[in-house]
């Protein structure tokens, strides 16, 4: 793979330019293949988020969409989740749905056949889970650090009667309908780089530092024609919880007579998330597109590179082996 073609995947700048080059290098195909874990393997999932305590593994049988999609593929693959090691592009929070969600995980061996592998994947997992894409990346391919930018959607309804069949998925705003006007200008004025300090709740884990900088490529207003509101914010990459943070925002700029637009651009200069308000909820939210290089995306192993892979494993087991033995004095 020629470097050229790695080069401006992301901003200039961006360490992640750098990262991505030294992922494909052989030095990670060694250290995978040690632990067995030969293939790398690609899903794109859909799920409603309403019955999961969010997507990502949690422990005491509590369930999440990763600890389903885990069970089925220790079923189909005759693995442990340890051994899957699967990984999430994003961790959605505990009601949020999913058009869009990208896992990998790790196989000891290729399937055979991918489409077949996805029909039995879809016919283990809980109807509100669904496996619609299956492909095998780059070796190196990693569903968050390679993810190259995000859109999330949000849904308001905002019909004085509300649909009933979309009260799942859209927040019901019809006894306070916002102003389409303050709304559009308010959503404009967090697009660009900026600070987001004021847009994010602190991480699940306090030693966890995060820049708060990030780039908002669009947030755009798109009245839908059965009378809902559908919120698309794209990005470089997103907070926890900033996008039901920004929604909150702008729905209070476009609600409150003594409130607009210049309310959030204070926001953004302040960097105080206590003078923010609260998040929308979790309902209307959907994870619906992530972005990723063609060059770890649509990637196709060369001639004998499997049995090259294999005898690499077998190689690795091998000194393995022999270290384990020479370390007990039976050499």
């Amino acid at each position: 793979m020629d470097d050229g073609e790695l080069d401006g995947v992301y901003s200039e700048g961006d360490w992640r330019n750098a990262a991505l080059k030294a992922s494909l290098s052989d030095e990670g195909r060694l250290h995978r293949a040690a632990r067995g874990r030969n293939v790398t393997y690609m899903l794109k999932v859909t799920y409603d988020g309403e019955a999961y305590l969010g997507f990502q593994f949690q422990p005491r049988e509590m369930r999440t969409v990763q600890g389903e999609i885990e069970k089925a593929l220790g079923k189909l693959l005759g693995e442990d989740r340890e051994f899957l090691c699967l990984m999430g592009s994003g961790r959605t929070d505990t009601g949020v749905h999913a058009n869009g969600q990208v896992i990998h995980f790790y196989a000891r061996a290729p399937l055979p056949d991918l489409e077949r592998a996805r029909r039995s994947l879809n016919g283990m997992l809980p109807k509100d889970i669904r496996v619609m894409e299956f492909r095998r990346p780059h070796p190196a391919f990693h569903a968050r650090f390679h993810a190259v930018r995000k859109t999330y959607h949000y849904y308001l309804d905002p019909r004085l009667e509300h649909d009933v069949f979309a009260r799942r998925h859209a927040w019901a705003v019809g006894y306070k309908p916002p102003d389409m006007q303050k709304l559009k200008a308010a959503a404009a004025i967090l697009v660009g780089t900026h600070d987001f300090s004021a847009f994010s709740n602190k991480p699940r884990h306090a030693s966890v530092k995060r820049n708060p900088t990030r780039t908002i490529y669009r947030f755009d207003v798109v009245e839908l024609d059965d009378g809902r509101v559908r919120l698309e914010v794209e990005g470089n990459g997103f907070l926890y919880r900033m996008v039901r943070i920004m929604v909150g925002a702008v729905m209070l700029a476009a609600t409150r007579q003594d409130s607009g637009p210049h309310d959030v651009r204070a926001l953004l200069v302040g960097k105080d998330r206590s003078a923010a308000p609260m998040g929308a909820p979790p309902h209307g939210l959907f994870l619906h597109e992530v972005v990723y290089p063609k060059a770890v995306l649509e990637w196709q192993p060369p001639e004998g590179y499997d049995e090259r892979l294999l005898e690499t494993e077998v190689e690795l087991n091998r000194e393995e082996t022999r270290v384990e033995v020479n370390s007990d004095g039976n050499a």
